[in-house]
């Protein structure tokens, strides 16, 4: 029985924290999306210098920018400072879209620019019905555990079903613009 009597102590802790506390999907996932998007700008940014000569060294700066604010931020974060933590984060998520821009470019080149927009459409979306269904999940740590593993058997079907509409239309649309 202490087992179980340790467990429900550190259960009670951890939702008395600021960081797992009552709604935490609701009050995380709106950050969540917002660093999303910034990440994606930074990819665009990278994406439009990909093949310029100063790509190179603004990534390795980028690179280097995000290791060092990746350590400053969470220094910050877990002292409480939100003021000065959100905007260091905003940083981190453009540069990490700027250095994942190479990767973002050979998968272009690899699935196609349909195949990327695919993946990028389904996460929003799952993103977005998960911000819905955040808000209506309970405290319970059991129940809310279950639902959170619905959201991402939700998350799976979204993308397949964008895969397969997307996949049928973008051969439908090779096959127009090659005739």
């Amino acid at each position: 029985m202490p087992a179980q009597s340790n467990f429900q102590d550190a259960i009670r802790e951890a939702q008395a924290s600021a960081l797992v506390g009552p709604n935490v999907v609701n009050k995380a996932l709106p950050y969540v999306g917002g660093g999303m998007i910034l990440t994606a700008v930074g990819a665009f940014g990278g994406l439009s210098m990909v093949g310029s000569a100063a790509f190179m060294p603004l990534f390795w700066i980028a690179l280097i920018g995000n290791l060092v604010l990746f350590f400053v931020a969470q220094g910050v974060a877990s002292r409480g400072d939100n003021t000065t933590a959100l905007p260091l984060l905003a940083l981190y998520s453009l540069l990490t879209g700027f250095t994942l821009s190479g990767l973002v470019a050979l998968a272009i080149n690899a699935a196609g620019i349909g195949g990327v927009g695919t993946a990028a459409l389904a996460t929003g979306a799952t993103f977005l019905i998960a911000s819905v269904y955040g808000r209506r999940m309970s405290d319970s740590v059991g129940q809310a555990l279950g639902q959170v593993v619905g959201l991402g058997i939700i998350g799976l079907l979204i993308a397949m079903v964008i895969q397969l509409v997307g996949g049928c239309s973008c051969r439908g649309l090779a096959g127009v613009v090659l005739n």
